[in-house]
C-alpha cells in the first residue's frame, strides 16, 4: 500500500462516516436516537473494548513482524560480512573464489530478490542457489593446513545462521495478517462508526465532526499497521541497505584477495 492510497482510504472513511451521519440525522429525530442512547451507549462500550483489544492484538503483531523482518535482514548480512572477513584469511585462490560466490549472492539478494518479495511476497530461487552453492563450495575446500580448516568450520557456522537468518526473512515476506481477520476489523469499525453517527447529540454539526474524527482516527490506525503488515512492500518496506554496504565491503575484500603476479 502507498501512501497515496492510504491516504485516500482514510479519505474515503472519513467521508463516509460524515455522509451516513448527515443522513442519520436528518431520517432520525433527536428525540428517537435520544430513547435508544441508555442502551446503545452500553452497547457501544462494550464492543468497543473487544474491537480495541483486537486492534491492539493486529497492531503488535504487525509491528513485532515489521522489527523482526529488519533484524533477520540485520543479522543475515552481518553473518556473511564475518564470513567474508575469515575468508578472506584463507589461500589468495580460496579466498578469491569464496569471495566471489558470496559477492554474486549478495548482487542477486539486491537486484533480484529484493524486487521479487516487494512484487510476490517470495523468494528468488536462484539466489537462494547462490548461496548454497557457497556453502557447498567452502565444504569441498581441500589441502588447508589446521588453521585454514579452523577458519573454514567458523565460516560455515556464520554461513549456516545466514541462512537461517534468510528463511525467516522470506518467511516474513511471505506472511501477513489474514484476511480474515481484516475483514472482522473492517467490520466492527463500520459498526461502532455507525453507533456515533446515531448518538444522541442535538447539534447535527457537531454529530457530524466527531463521527467523522473518530472514523478517521480508527481507519488511521489500521492503515498503519496495514502498511507494516508486510514489511518488504507499499510505503514502509525495509530497503536493503545492510546488503549493499556489504556488496561494498565485499568487493573491497575481492580486491585485496588478489594473489601477487
Amino acid at each position: 500500500m502507498s501512501y497515496a492510497v492510504a491516504f485516500l482510504v482514510a479519505l474515503v472513511a472519513t467521508l463516509a462516516a460524515g455522509a451516513a451521519t448527515f443522513v442519520i440525522q436528518k431520517r432520525f429525530p433527536f428525540d428517537q436516537r435520544r430513547r435508544s442512547h441508555d442502551v446503545g451507549s452500553v452497547v457501544f462500550l462494550q464492543f468497543g473494548v473487544v474491537f480495541a483489544v483486537l486492534l491492539a492484538f493486529v497492531f503488535s503483531g504487525a509491528w513485532s513482524e515489521y522489527n523482526d523482518a529488519a533484524q533477520a535482514t540485520t543479522l543475515e548480512a552481518g553473518a556473511l560480512h564475518g564470513a567474508a572477513m575469515l575468508a578472506a584469511a584463507l589461500p589468495p585462490q580460496d579466498a578469491q573464489r569464496f569471495l566471489r560466490a558470496e559477492l554474486d549472492y549478495v548482487e542477486a539478494v539486491v537486484d533480484v530478490e529484493w524486487p521479487a518479495m516487494e512484487r510476490l511476497r517470495d523468494e528468488d530461487l536462484a539466489t537462494d542457489g547462490k548461496l548454497r552453492a557457497a556453502i557447498a563450495g567452502l565444504a569441498a575446500l581441500r589441502g588447508l593446513d589446521a588453521d585454514g580448516r579452523d577458519a573454514r568450520n567458523m565460516i560455515q557456522t556464520l554461513l549456516t545462521d545466514a541462512h537461517a537468518r534468510r528463511e525467516m526473512r522470506i518467511y516474513e515476506a511471505r506472511n501477513g495478517i489474514p484476511i480474515v481477520l481484516w475483514i472482522v476489523l473492517i467490520a466492527m469499525a463500520a459498526a461502532l462508526t455507525l453507533s456515533v453517527s446515531f448518538s444522541a447529540m442535538e447539534n447535527a454539526a457537531v454529530a457530524l465532526l466527531v463521527a467523522s474524527a473518530f472514523a478517521l482516527g480508527v481507519a488511521g490506525i489500521m492503515i498503519v499497521a496495514r502498511l507494516l503488515d508486510y514489511p518488504y512492500e507499499g510505503a514502509l518496506l525495509q530497503p536493503p541497505t545492510d546488503f549493499l554496504v556489504l556488496r561494498g565491503k565485499l568487493a573491497a575484500l575481492l580486491a585485496s584477495a588478489v594473489p601477487p603476479p
